[in-house]
């Protein structure tokens, strides 16, 4: 048996199902080792399944979302494992976001991939079929390039959670004590070894694929990955001044220059031929099954369902059983467009809290009168409302997701379509670039080479694009001021891809954005017809700094013989 098909059937074993095409272990039983190594369409199948180790992205942690355990949602349902967030219920031996094993698992798998692929020449075509030949070689350097690409995404996964991990270079044997040869990495190797696979693979990925093949890692894509881990590593989470643990981020060197760094890469990606553009509609981002956007950089494709319809459309529709509910700190978020921030305080806001705001709020939250379904229906979240309280799963903040639900569906009948999970859009590289800009260079700087594009211009390509069409922000803000401005632009632009419950910990102001008031509103229907809408605490939750770093498994610990440390406080 040759090693790739060693390969094969070491690797088959250990991983799940993606969404697309993967060869079954039991049909390589009876393929003999010559149509193994002649069989192109089986290695690509192979790598599928490493793929099926990326994230979930409409199901974080159970049927729920780690926005829900930040200041942008609440989870309907008390008894879901999210909530232990929001109560501080976190320890090395139970943490609903534990993704060290799987994504070792993944690693491992990736690793397999690429060893076993290098012993393929497919010299048995070299002279019958030139053409084939050159096909197959390049689509082997493709696939590798592609599980490069995984590798340094699972690590990524597992760095802004734990800081610096174990990096496993090699194929190892899992059914011998490998974990105690594998201490931490410092997190700035591990920040190294990200960006040197991310190159690799951009060197070898293609720009773009075909329609058989989206949800495939392009050169974009890696570009991406290693523009969105620097602009990480440049963060105020991984550069304290006073830290001194190799483990949990930088401990010198020029914080500046990682700004440029980061500046530089997210530049790179914004100015590769072919282009990525804007999509014209920012609802149809979040919908767009089976089409391909030339906004999206990275995706994961899911087959034709309802499941997430059912679990997130509004209770009182039908089939709704809610889910994950906006906050109202994320709602307040919004601008009005005529006074700049949204007020409360404001009776003219008060008494029409929708009307005149960031458009972009209307196509996230479906709120009180906001019309919503195929046959469009308004919501009724006001008290005795078909959506409001007293009922059964109706929204503790008084608002209903509307991002992603694709509305054209009739539940009633069963109708399905596709989803795609956006990893990476165009519009994070910008607010990327917009952040790493001002914070090098002031509002208004530009740098040497491709940094000719000033903070304060990249943060208006997101908002006066078509999509958002809002007022550009005019010249005159201090580098404090814009950061402000870039932090919201991004909140709300960004909101329910999976940014801000990292964001918040990045930055540093967990505290504020996760500890203290989840908020929302109450409705009540005056006998006029007209609402009444009164902002309220939905609830109080803890926040303790430790949780800016995951524990480490205790079990890995263990394992490994005390050679895996664990990070502070826990």
């Amino acid at each position: 048996m040759n090693n790739f098909k060693k390969g094969i059937l070491i690797f088959i074993g250990a991983v799940g199902i993606v969404s697309c095409k993967v060869t079954d272990p039991d049909d390589l039983t009876f393929v003999d080792d010559k149509n193994i190594y002649n069989n192109i369409t089986q290695i690509r199948n192979i790598l599928n399944n490493v793929y099926s180790g990326l994230p979930d992205g409409f199901a974080d942690i159970g049927t729920s979302w780690l926005a829900a355990a930040c200041d942008e949602a609440e989870e309907v349902n008390n008894v879901e494992t999210i909530q232990n967030f929001n109560t501080g219920n976190i320890t090395p031996y139970s943490n609903p976001d534990d993704i060290w094993n799987k994504s070792y698992a993944s690693i491992r798998n990736a690793k397999i991939f690429i060893q076993s692929t290098d012993t393929i020449t497919w010299k048995i075509w070299q002279y019958s079929n030139p053409t084939e030949y050159n096909l197959r070689v390049g689509l082997t350097k493709q696939y590798k390039a592609e599980a490069k690409f995984l590798t340094a995404f699972f690590y990524f996964e597992l760095i802004k959670r734990y800081g610096g991990v174990p990096i496993v270079d090699e194929v190892i044997d899992k059914n011998t004590d490998w974990i105690s040869r594998f201490p931490r990495k410092s997190f700035s190797d591990c920040v190294d070894f990200i960006v040197a696979n991310c190159d690799a693979a951009a060197a070898d990925l293609p720009a773009t694929y075909d329609v058989g093949n989206y949800g495939r890692a392009t050169k974009g894509a890696a570009m991406a990955l290693k523009a969105r881990t620097l602009l990480y590593a440049a963060s105020d989470l991984y550069n304290q001044p006073s830290n001194g643990d190799a483990l949990l981020g930088y401990v010198g060197g020029d914080r500046i220059a990682r700004w440029i760094k980061a500046a530089e890469a997210n530049r790179a990606v914004i100015t590769l031929i072919p282009a990525y553009a804007f999509q014209p509609k920012y609802e149809t981002l979040s919908v767009l099954a089976a089409t391909k956007s030339t906004e999206v950089i990275f995706e994961r494709r899911y087959a034709a369902s309802n499941t997430f319809e059912k679990q997130n459309t509004a209770v009182g529709f039908p089939f709704g059983l809610t889910g994950t509910c906006p906050s109202g700190n994320l709602v307040d978020a919004y601008e009005h467009l005529d006074d700049g921030d949204f007020d409360w305080n404001k009776p003219s806001h008060a008494a029409n809290p929708y009307n005149r705001r960031d458009t972009r709020l209307s196509k996230i939250v479906a709120f009180n009168g906001a019309p919503f379904g195929k046959v469009p229906v308004p919501v009724e979240v006001f008290s005795g409302g078909i959506n409001g309280k007293p009922r059964d799963r109706a929204s503790k903040t008084g608002y209903y997701l509307r991002k992603y639900i694709n509305e054209t569906l009739d539940l009633q009948i069963g109708e399905t379509a596709p989803k795609q999970w956006m990893y990476i859009r165009l519009s994070e590289i910008y607010l990327n670039y917009a952040e790493a800009m001002n914070e090098a260079y002031g509002p208004e700087g530009m740098g040497p080479g491709t940094l000719t594009v000033s903070a304060r211009t990249a943060l208006n390509s997101i908002r006066t694009r078509a999509a958002v069409a809002l007022k550009a922000i005019p010249a005159g803000s201090d580098q404090q001021g814009m950061k402000a401005l870039i932090r919201r632009e991004r909140r709300v632009e960004l909101a329910f891809e999976g940014h801000r419950f990292w964001d918040v910990r990045r930055w540093m102001i967990a505290d504020q954005a996760i500890g203290g008031a989840l908020r929302g509103v109450n409705v009540v229907k005056n006998t006029n017809g007209t609402f009444s809408y009164t902002p309220t605490v939905v609830e109080n939750r803890t926040w303790n700094n430790k949780l800016y770093y995951y524990p480490i498994p205790q079990s890995e610990i263990t394992k490994s013989n005390g050679v895996i440390v664990q990070n502070k406080g826990w």
